[in-house]
């Protein structure tokens, strides 16, 4: 075992994290992330359904359009969602403030996504705050309507948010075996996302050998209206190293790899438990290599942590610009 120094680095407090969950999937995306159990954090569900608000786990929740929607949904209409999120405008100030990180999740199409997510994020990034979307767009099958709907929220929020990370519900099927049912396919969706948000959490949060902080997350995600690309791998065992960059390149998120191949700036992230040897990381980023350009901007960080005991796990995040997203055809399975 290689050893390591322990020098304190500086982080972010862990009170600063806030993960929002936005509307009837944001909430299902919420509860995933607090049963998978991310240290730390503060969890807020905002929703205009009281029914569904008060069956989330999240610590404080805070009801939209109280008087304008009295308890009921949107509808499917954005904006009566807009109106409905500007009615809580302070108290969701009031919880954002001092919050250096804001993840929001939130499901696109509907009337309280579509609508409230622009706001929200708007708000967050008045209080300072660094924020992050997780949005999911609708099925084909849900109608031409709730896709449009969904596309022009989601133009707002590139523009409006530090870093958005998009998963269509039609690739859904990629995260299951076919015999599966529909719940095993929205609950691997939902887990995706919450691997996502802990990997990026644990990124920011925990010290590192090779620290990584907000600076180079920002700088791997800036590009003028873009998408960010994010693939996130657990592995044990004998080939550990191999199996957690299998995983975070098969993630639906990179489409297999393929996305980095025109990527300018790649943040790549290791954390392993105390027995994480200089081998294993050098024998991943070698593998990782292979699916970048030579010329791109390289950010690396390590840590340890024993929680993680004998898993090891990797993070890459990047971005590209949305024309360069719509023109990739889909790459299968590595």
């Amino acid at each position: 075992m290689i050893d390591y120094p322990r020098n304190s680095q500086q982080t972010i407090p862990e009170s600063s994290v806030k993960i929002v969950g936005l509307g009837g999937a944001g909430s299902n995306m919420l509860d995933r992330v607090a049963l998978d159990g991310i240290e730390g954090a503060e969890l807020l569900s905002l929703n205009t359904d009281v029914r569904t608000l008060n069956g989330t786990v999240a610590g404080e929740k805070i009801q939209l359009g109280r008087n304008l929607t009295k308890g009921l949904g949107t509808g499917g209409d954005p904006e009566l969602g807009e109106k409905a999120i500007l009615e809580a405008e302070d108290e969701i100030r009031d919880s954002l403030r001092d919050r250096q990180i804001v993840f929001v999740c939130v499901g696109l199409g509907g009337g309280s996504g579509s609508g409230a997510a622009p706001v929200l994020v708007r708000l967050a990034r008045e209080a300072g705050a660094f924020v992050v979307v997780f949005a999911t767009m609708p099925f084909a099958f849900e109608g031409r309507r709730r896709r449009t709907q969904a596309e022009e929220s989601l133009n707002q929020l590139a523009v409006l948010s530090n870093a958005l990370v998009t998963f269509d519900n039609g690739r859904m099927g990629e995260l299951v075996l076919p015999k599966q049912g529909v719940h095993e396919a929205f609950s691997a969706a939902d887990r995706m996302i919450s691997d996502s948000i802990t990997a990026v959490g644990r990124l920011v949060l925990r010290p590192g050998l090779i620290n990584v902080g907000l600076d180079e997350l920002i700088s791997a995600l800036k590009t003028t209206r873009s998408r960010c690309l994010f693939g996130s791998g657990l592995g044990r065992g004998e080939n550990r190293a191999q199996s957690a960059l299998k995983a975070a390149l098969n993630s639906p998120l990179l489409d297999r790899g393929s996305l980095l191949e025109d990527a300018t700036t790649v943040l790549v992230h290791i954390c392993g438990g105390d027995d994480m040897t200089l081998y294993e990381v050098e024998l991943l980023m070698q593998g990782l290599t292979k699916y970048i350009p030579e010329d791109a901007h390289l950010l690396f960080g390590a840590a340890t942590d024993q929680q993680m005991k004998d898993a090891l796990s990797v993070t890459i995040i990047s971005a590209l610009p949305e024309d360069r997203l719509q023109a990739i055809p889909f790459v299968g399975e590595i």
